[in-house]
């Protein structure tokens, strides 16, 4: 298979650009499937197996959830070592588009429908990164001392190099509780 960019043509033999990049301008077609070595990504899990009420991690309000949780985690590509266990954020070595998921196990455990959730993404400490706005979603409101359905909230979202992610719920109340070791963050880089 060759690939035509430009006036060159690339073969099935390795191509080393000038100074380690090979810019494109315009539309690139490639025949068949594309690897990229050392993609950005990372999962985090965390460890802690008992119930963490919001207060501790500064509740109620915007929180971030930080090392309280005890994560673990396995990173890939060159560059990619962003995320920090002691803070939970996820910083960007490459500017670019990403992907980002995180679920969680929450329980509201008062008989008051006060206790609930909004769980969602902070980018730079802000929740408000979707354009100036902030991508509101809501858990265990109206429910009485049970446990919520799934947590699960996905984003692609716009970093420049040394941005941050991290997980920036708004919890309301001060009886709701998640299990660290049911919680997950990952991402990796799209584009």
């Amino acid at each position: 298979m060759s690939i035509y960019i430009g006036d060159s043509t690339l073969t099935p033999t390795t191509y080393a650009a000038t100074g380690g990049s090979l810019g494109i301008s315009g539309n690139l077609t490639v025949d068949n499937n594309v690897r990229i070595a050392a993609q950005p990504a990372f999962n985090a899990s965390g460890t802690v197996g008992s119930w963490i009420y919001g207060t501790s991690f500064g509740g109620p309000g915007w929180v971030e959830i930080n090392s309280t949780v005890g994560w673990a985690v396995n990173q890939q590509g060159a560059g990619s070592y962003g995320f920090s266990t002691s803070t939970g954020r996820y910083t960007a070595p490459v500017a670019g588009r990403y992907f980002f998921h995180a679920s969680a196990y929450y329980y509201n455990d008062a008989n008051s429908t006060a206790n609930y959730i909004h769980f969602l993404f902070g980018v730079n400490g802000s929740p408000s990164w979707n354009v100036g706005d902030t991508p509101y979603n809501i858990y265990s409101h109206g429910e009485v001392a049970g446990y919520s359905d799934g947590i699960n909230v996905s984003a692609v979202i716009s970093l420049g190099v040394g941005d941050y992610v991290s997980l920036r719920p708004y919890w309301a109340g001060t009886q709701g509780r998640i299990i660290g070791s049911y919680t997950l963050f990952c991402g990796h880089l799209i584009a």
